[in-house]
């Protein structure tokens, strides 16, 4: 019996749990749908209060911006008041100076004050006019032109009647004269730009002249030195000449002749140049070298494949003599045979060397 009661009392309390949990699920249902509308009620009156608060915001800096810009609109104005009343006593402080100054002043200081005042008023009334700084010395009294109205303002009455504008005030007719005067000035600048040009060209032409100049004298030099250098060799080649017929020739001259002109031909018996060479020593063949140099340069490349050849062969006799008197001299390791047939090849190639600059 016990356990039907305890199974009876268990079944009633999970009968009672599961009706509260039911009346709890239906109450959190009902709030759930009731929910939206009351945070949606709530959203708004937040929306309200916020845009409340902002127009307020906006009201008082308005206001308060209002107020600044007035406020700084006062300060300005006080601030030009201020700077003008200064102004204004500066002026009356000055005034009050100047006239001080002019009761005390002597009659010789008086007279000077209105002689300076008068100066000034006419260089301002010339400036207007169009006067140079150069014409504002000039006086009635002391001017270049002699002219004892030259401050006043020449009217040519007739020009003016011609013109139709005889009848113009003062005032329009100095300035139709400034207008005249910068007009003249104008034309005056033209004209001495156009000066400037001429002295420019003028220059230009003076520096092209003496640019033609020199390379004339630089052409005419040329030409003097060609000269030059012919005379001296036609001056070798004659002194040659007459070494030749005194019969105290040197090589050179032996040489220069062998491929000179063709009464050197008829003059006297040629041999082949080679021979030229033959007994002698080094100190004359060192001359010899020398002699050759100067003849090429004075014959500007004339007979230059000749003289290269000469040249040649003098060097060769030279290292060879040079070798002779060298005092450790060794004897050729070449046999007699052999240095002989090499000196027969080359005397036939000196020969048809020979051969070709006569026939040349």
């Amino acid at each position: 019996s016990s356990r039907h009661e305890v199974k009876r009392h268990e079944r009633s309390e999970s009968a009672s749990s599961k009706h509260r949990s039911d009346q709890k699920h239906k109450s959190h249902e009902r709030n759930r749908s009731q929910s939206p509308k009351s945070s949606k009620h709530r959203s708004t009156s937040r929306e309200r209060k916020q845009s409340k608060h902002k127009k307020s915001k906006k009201k008082k800096r308005q206001s308060s911006g209002s107020s600044s810009s007035s406020d700084s609109d006062e300060e300005e104005l006080k601030l030009l008041q201020r700077l003008e009343a200064e102004r204004l006593r500066l002026k009356e402080e000055k005034k009050k100076q100047k006239e001080q100054l002019k009761a005390n002043e002597t009659p010789e200081e008086k007279r000077a004050r209105r002689l300076r005042e008068k100066q000034e008023k006419e260089r301002k009334r010339r400036e207007r006019m169009g006067w140079d700084n150069e014409y504002q010395c000039y006086t009635n009294q002391d001017n270049p032109f002699g002219d004892s109205a030259l401050t006043n303002t020449f009217v040519w009455t007739k020009k003016l009647a011609k013109e139709g504008v005889k009848t113009v005030s003062r005032d329009e007719l100095e300035a139709l004269n400034r207008q005249k005067q910068l007009e003249n000035k104008i034309e005056l600048e033209k004209v001495k730009q156009r000066r400037l040009e001429r002295e420019a060209e003028r220059v230009a032409r003076e520096a092209e002249a003496a640019s033609a100049a020199r390379a004339r004298e630089a052409l005419q030099f040329h030409t003097w030195a060609r000269q030059e250098d012919a005379f001296h060799l036609h001056q070798a080649r004659l002194r040659s000449q007459i070494r030749i017929r005194d019969g105290r020739a040197k090589p050179i001259d032996l040489l220069a002749w062998y491929v000179s002109s063709e009464e050197c031909v008829d003059a006297l018996e040629m041999h082949e140049p080679y021979t030229y060479l033959n007994g002698l020593q080094s100190q004359d063949l060192e001359d010899l070298l020398e002699d050759i140099k100067v003849y090429k340069e004075l014959e500007n490349n004339a007979n230059q494949a000749y003289w290269e050849d000469v040249q040649t062969i003098v060097l060769d006799e030279l290292s060879k003599l040079r070798r002779l008197a060298a005092p450790d001299a060794r004897r050729d390791g070449v046999h007699q045979a052999v240095a002989d047939d090499v000196t027969q090849v080359a005397h036939q190639q000196r020969m048809s060397l020979c051969r070709r600059y006569h026939n040349i």
